[in-house]
């Protein structure tokens, strides 16, 4: 899994049957400190996350596993929204 932040969304009128009813959001991937790794995604979201929100995302054969985009053609699923993050000093 991948920390992101949700920076934007994706609107698409044409895609393949397989996207639809997905809301698209473009992340960023984030390290501990919340700063930009300056990696970008564009990631179905399968838990209702919005703009600025950290969350978790999974990529590749991973983001088909979920209930919800089982044999759908995405590479990256938004899977947890970050309540909190404790890191040991």
């Amino acid at each position: 899994m991948k920390l992101v932040k949700v920076i934007g969304s994706v609107t698409s009128t044409i895609k393949d049957d397989t996207l639809k009813g997905f809301k698209l959001l473009m992340v960023n991937t984030v390290g501990t400190d919340l700063r930009s790794t300056g990696d970008y995604y564009i990631a179905a979201d399968t838990v209702g996350v919005g703009e600025g929100e950290l969350a978790l995302i999974v990529t590749g054969s991973t983001a088909k596993q979920t209930e919800a985009t089982k044999g759908k053609n995405i590479d990256a699923a938004i899977v947890a929204k970050v309540d909190r993050i404790n890191l040991e000093k």
